[in-house]
């Protein structure tokens, strides 16, 4: 028998009520004149998905090509056929389509001919199988693993909100090499007018024992954690207590100190110290002794030093560590160190009492001006326990539990606690799994939220439960609302299940706080629609990060800032232009990093009337943003005045609008809060980037993001507002694909039910796209732009309805109708659409959204 077939010879669009690819099985089938065999081909070919249908995406060369389709025809002449059995590929998920996605077109070409040659091929073996060979059945399925995309409801818009991802690698290396036990720090430095952080993250190579030194890998990031493209082994320091003195010279602290004499009475803590941003380390060493009455237990070499340095602002170092004291009867504590001349020395500054034993130490400044605490014990399993200092460590309350929002106390190990510039702490522990809490008052005293993050167990039962990854993480804040959380696949004594490959991931954690209309104010002053001026401190070339935009860089370390400063008496100043005039209600303000100080927030329209004082700090203790809430007022200009006679930094400045949603405090590759019944729709904040269709928002760092890339379902997002006889909408409109449709449609009520009064939907034609209603029954032409809105480009647009009447607007060009989708009572929000009817490849973005009533 000879099988004859033309694979892929129709050209038409499948009815866009099939799934495409159920309707090319369905043709290709029928192409073929000798079931089932044949017909087993065809389904073969198509849902092994062999190039069928190619697409050439617009985003490469930044024009919307046509879709490129290919014939292919498949001639063979089949060997006999064997005895062999067919055997069947097992059942997995259904996979979504296919679709040649960011592809050169030249591509095309080459995979056409290979399609032809594969096809063929494929048509030979499908008719004489050979021993061993999977033959995928009509009824057959590839796994395909479906990435989870942002679906559902955003949340209120008066509450915080929180989300974890996405996951990227430190390093993966192959099975062998040792990299656990994951540490993570780093300083801001300035790269391309941006505030950016260097950030360390240093994993060990050594056993897990006493007795063994400490053997690291580090790698270095320059752009505050996105990449990692050095690691270097063998390396000195680590970055599990990594600091900045004051004068900027970088220091890291060794985890195991050496004895300092035979007899074992007092240890050398090493300090290392870099003058060229971590480059080259130079050692310092100094000797601690145990307090007076007091003598090293049983560890080996004394004491551990763990973690995070904090440097306060007369120069003084301190930092944790565990050890155990033979008055303790074996018994571990956790201690406060100081060194008041860069490490030559130290003394014990305080201890942290604690009813039972305690060791490794996690520790943060709280929005309350305190030192929080937490600290693992020595029980089975270990558990975390917390403690509170007033006084910068010289004192501390009794330990007690450290419990979860569950009321239950968390078992973990190895805490970290980072105070986000927003106010937002959060904490990391892990053992089992990686684990996250957030305490969204920032004050340590309660936790609100649990997350795991990395879950890795090989198995469930006994120690299999913690193989899955060494729980010794770090956190890294990287912007207002966003902190780094780092770890390790697995440790050293628990990697078998993985082949002994280790690694280390970070993922973003994003955590913002209520509110939703947050300006950037660093993406307008750099683009040029914004400005800052004032009275400001000369520039010292240690801190570059020091100017006057680091008072909104997202960074609360100490010289990422802009500091006033004027002479002869004068109370220096700070004015802030914004892109436009904005009802300003919320001011977001911090002042140094736990100095008191003071300063005032006005408003003006004009840059020379000013408003009373809607912000007023009185020797404030600022680690984090205060926030303060007002009145709206009309604004286009902020002018924060400090005191006369003293350098103020202005660590950082937040403005928030009351009637835009900005996109800017949400968190990232999540639903916006406010928004509901939202599918394939997220905040992005990716920049635009050559080669794909990453846009970023309008003048500013993030927007909503509407990614189409299936031929079943659309991209959606829904606001509802509060109902209203007259409503106005606007926002900016940004496209980087439009193979599909854009529709925007009013939302309404009538009797109880909610309707969708107006339907607008901007079609992509030449030589501009056009604007279509809908009447409820088919869509017709309103008009066509006279200008085009390019790919790459924002376009604005505004609505402006009542429930007979109804105008979109875009770019200037006002397009008026009457005709109506469905009835409706009142007006009740905005809903956004890649498509009606469904398409495939669209790629929409919104900005700065409002929604008002009348």
């Amino acid at each position: 028998m000879y099988l004859h077939g033309i694979i892929l010879s129709w050209l038409g669009d499948p009815p866009t009520s099939l799934d495409r690819r159920s309707f090319h099985v369905n043709k290709l089938r029928s192409s073929f004149s000798d079931p089932p065999q044949c017909q087993d081909l065809a389904t073969s070919a198509v849902t092994s998905r062999i190039a069928l249908d190619m697409e050439c995406p617009s985003a490469l060369d930044r024009t919307p090509p046509d879709r490129c389709r290919s014939k292919f025809s498949g001639f063979a002449r089949p060997s006999k056929p064997r005895s062999a059995a067919r055997q069947v590929s097992q059942p997995g998920p259904e996979p979504k389509g296919f679709a040649m996605a960011h592809r050169p077109r030249q591509v095309s070409s080459q995979l056409k001919g290979a399609t032809i040659g594969f096809v063929a091929a494929l048509a030979l073996l499908a008719v004489s199988p050979s021993p061993g060979l999977t033959i995928l059945q009509p009824n057959a399925e590839i796994r395909q693993t479906v990435p989870e995309f942002p679906s559902g409801d955003g949340g209120s818009v008066a509450k915080p909100a929180y989300r974890v991802g996405p996951q990227w690698h430190v390093l993966d290396w192959a099975p062998g090499p040792i990299a656990a036990v994951t540490q993570a720090a780093g300083y801001d430095t300035v790269v391309d007018g941006r505030t950016e952080k260097k950030i360390f993250v240093s994993t060990g190579s050594n056993p897990d024992v006493g007795t063994a030194d400490s053997v690291n890998n580090v790698s270095v990031s320059v752009d505050s954690g996105k990449s990692f493209l050095t690691t270097k082994p063998d390396r000195p320091e680590m970055a599990l207590n990594f600091g900045r003195l004051q004068d900027g010279i970088l220091i890291a602290i060794d985890f195991i100190p050496e004895w300092a004499d035979d007899s074992h009475t007092a240890v050398n803590i090493i300090t290392r110290h870099s003058h060229d941003g971590g480059e080259s380390w130079q050692i310092r060493k100094g000797l601690f002794r145990p307090p007076a009455g007091e003598e090293f237990g049983g560890m080996n070499r004394g004491l551990r030093v763990h973690r995070r340095p904090i440097v306060l602002l007369d120069g003084t170092i301190m930092v944790p560590a565990y050890t155990s004291y033979k008055s303790d009867k074996g018994r571990g504590a956790s201690v406060i160190l100081e060194s008041k001349d860069g490490g030559e020395s130290w003394i014990q500054r305080s201890r942290i009492p604690a009813s039972l034993t305690t060791n490794e130490v996690g520790w943060s400044y709280g929005t309350d001006g305190r030192l929080v605490a937490a600290l693992r014990t020595g029980e089975v399993p270990p558990r975390l326990v917390t403690s509170y200092s007033d006084d910068d460590g010289r004192t501390w309350s009794p330990a007690t539990p450290l419990r979860g929002p569950d009321g239950n106390q968390i078992v973990g190990i190895d805490p970290d606690i980072v105070l986000q510039p927003n106010g937002i702490m959060v904490l990391a522990t892990g053992r089992p799994d990686d684990r996250i809490l957030i305490d969204y008052d920032g004050t340590g005293q309660t936790w609100d939220a649990e997350e795991v993050v990395f879950a890795n167990a090989p198995s469930t039962t006994n120690n299999g439960r913690y193989d899955g990854s060494s729980a010794n993480n770090s956190l890294v804040n990287v912007g207002a609302n966003r902190t780094i959380f780092f770890g390790d696949k697995c440790h050293v004594w628990g990697c078998g299940a993985y082949d002994n490959q280790f690694g280390v991931f970070a993922k973003y954690l994003s955590i913002v706080t209520p509110g939703v209309g947050k300006l950037d104010l660093a993406t307008q002053v750099r683009s040029g629609v914004g400005g800052v001026s004032g009275d400001f401190a000369k520039p010292d070339k240690r801190f570059p990060e020091t100017r006057p935009e680091g008072a909104f860089d997202g960074s609360s370390a100490p010289h990422s800032a802009a500091v006033l400063s004027a002479r002869d008496g004068v109370a220096p100043t700070m004015v802030v232009k914004l892109d436009q005039p904005y009802p300003v209600s919320r001011i977001g303000l911090m002042l140094g990093t736990g100095q008191p100080l003071d300063a005032t927030v006005s408003l003006s329209a004009d840059g020379h009337t000013w408003s009373d004082p809607v912000v007023t700090a009185r020797g404030t203790h600022d680690h984090a943003l205060r926030y303060t809430d007002f009145s709206a007022i009309d604004a286009q200009y902020i002018k924060i005045t400090a005191s006369a006679g003293t350098a103020t930094p202005v660590t950082e400045l937040e403005v928030y609008t009351a009637d835009v949603q900005t996109f800017e405090n949400e968190p990232v590759f999540g639903v916006p809060r406010g928004f509901t019944d939202a599918k394939h729709a997220w905040t992005t904040d990716v920049s635009e980037t050559p080669g794909t269709t990453a846009l970023g928002g309008f003048r500013s760092r993030t927007a909503l993001r509407l990614w189409d890339k299936w031929e079943d379902d659309n991209a959606t997002a829904t606001k509802m507002s509060a109902d209203t006889a007259h409503q106005t909408v606007s926002f900016d409109w940004g496209v980087t694909d439009h193979r599909g449709p854009f529709v925007v449609e009013v939302k309404g009520h009538s009797g109880g039910s909610t309707t969708t009064p107006w339907r607008f939907r901007i079609v992509d034609t030449k030589p501009a796209q056009t604007i279509e209603v809908h009447d409820g029954t088919k869509w017709t032409a309103l008009g066509t732009l006279t200008k085009r809105v390019e790919l790459f480009q924002w376009a604005t647009v505004t609505i402006d309805a009542t429930t007979t009447e109804a105008a979109i607007t875009v770019n200037g060009q006002r397009l008026t109708t009457t005709k109506r989708a469905e009835a409706a009572a009142s007006l009740a929000g905005i809903a956004f659409s890649t498509g009606d009817p469904i398409a495939y490849g669209p790629t929409f973005y919104i900005d700065n959204l409002r929604v008002a009533g009348a």
